[in-house]
């Protein structure tokens, strides 16, 4: 019951989006850019998908396109997914995780139209790449997201604070009530 109490809450904060552009001057940017508090949302939506990806195939062995294939609107699966060596324990939340990630692909796309899957790099290179530079050596052997439960916990932990960060970072910027309930809600739930 909670669960769906908070699914109804978030589809409700959707009510109301207004498209009007904002202007925004970066100083360090080379000029203004027009964006609406759709379009953050929208961007967000890259993470989005990353995370449902990245979820679904490791606990699954599927993608998004296996529950639900329009929410990628023709957008190219990723590459490299794969499913992961995980204890059932971990296995099982993972998989929750995931279909968490496909309720909030569904809200943002069933109030704003949504965008294209991007091309995902999910690759077990692109990670031990990412963490060589974030222990600043290259790793041997190579880190493997998917080799096990305690990698996969490490490489599962970036991704949504990433995306945190960038909804924190975005909030200042927003304008309607509606799009940082939303937001807010998104801090909360990940």
């Amino acid at each position: 019951m909670f669960k769906l109490s908070l699914v109804l809450v978030f589809l409700t904060a959707f009510s109301g989006i207004d498209a009007s552009p904002i202007k925004y001057h970066n100083s360090s940017c080379s000029g203004n850019m027009s964006v609406t508090d759709v379009d953050l949302v929208h961007f967000a939506m890259n993470l989005e998908f990353t995370e449902a990806e990245f979820f679904l195939k490791a606990s699954t062995g599927k993608g998004l396109d296996a529950f639900n294939a329009t929410l990628a609107k023709g957008g190219p699966p990723p590459i490299g997914a794969k499913k992961a060596n995980l204890d059932p324990i971990t296995n099982r939340i993972i998989e929750e995780f995931g279909y968490q990630e496909i309720g909030h692909l569904r809200a943002i796309a069933d109030m704003t139209g949504g965008i294209p899957r991007p091309l995902l790099n999910l690759t077990r290179e692109n990670f031990a790449m990412f963490m060589d530079r974030a222990v600043g050596r290259r790793s041997n052997p190579r880190f493997d997201p998917y080799a096990n439960s305690l990698n996969y916990l490490l490489a599962s932990y970036y991704i949504p604070y990433v995306g945190l960060t960038g909804y924190v970072g975005a909030i200042p910027y927003l304008v309607y009530f509606n799009i940082k309930r939303v937001t807010n809600y998104e801090i909360f739930v990940d």
